[in-house]
């Protein structure tokens, strides 16, 4: 049985992971866009556009954000478990705990430096496209935020999964539907 707040922490997440997911696509898709047109303009017609760098490299921080908050929620980031799967259980559960909170730590320290940076930021524009500095940084508070959800979720649920491990030993008995926390 699954409490409002874990519900409600679910669909927030689940909202995250869609935005996360299609703002990654597209950035790539648009950064080759971009680049190829820049490739033709620069080689093609000898007339290299101004903006296209700039944008590529507005479009590659925001791609990396999302990414990167997708793949925490998809539980695909690298991890080195070698030692960790040696040990039992338990102690696998309470090593996952503690890294949930130093990664909340270190994201709610990254959004937080990225939120202090928005008022600065937005007062300068950058060269080419002539846009507020701040869209360099706020995928960094906007990903931070939705990892920093996530990892309150993953952490109440692992945590839950080890003070009660009869409810997991109910819940594997349904059949699974994806590889995700969720």
């Amino acid at each position: 049985m699954e409490s409002r707040m874990m519900k409600v922490l679910r669909k927030i997440n689940l909202y995250f992971e869609k935005y996360e997911y299609a703002m990654a696509t597209a950035t790539m898709g648009i950064t080759t866009l971009v680049t190829v047109a820049q490739v033709i303009t620069r080689y093609g017609f000898n007339h290299p556009l101004t903006w296209p760098e700039e944008f590529s490299t507005l479009l590659m921080v925001w791609m990396t954000f999302a990414g990167a908050g997708y793949l925490l929620k998809k539980r695909m980031h690298i991890e080195i478990d070698f030692f960790t799967n040696y040990l039992p259980k338990k102690w696998q559960k309470v090593i996952d705990l503690l890294v949930y909170f130093l990664m909340f730590c270190f994201c709610l320290v990254a959004a937080w430096g990225a939120y202090k940076l928005q008022a600065f930021q937005s007062r300068h524009y950058t060269v080419a496209l002539h846009i507020p500095k701040n869209y360099f940084s706020l995928p960094v508070l906007i990903a931070g935020v939705s990892m920093c959800l996530y990892l309150i979720f993953a952490f109440i649920k692992g945590l839950t999964e080890l003070l009660h491990p009869e409810r997991e030993e109910k819940e594997s008995e349904a059949p699974k539907l994806t590889e995700s926390i969720y």
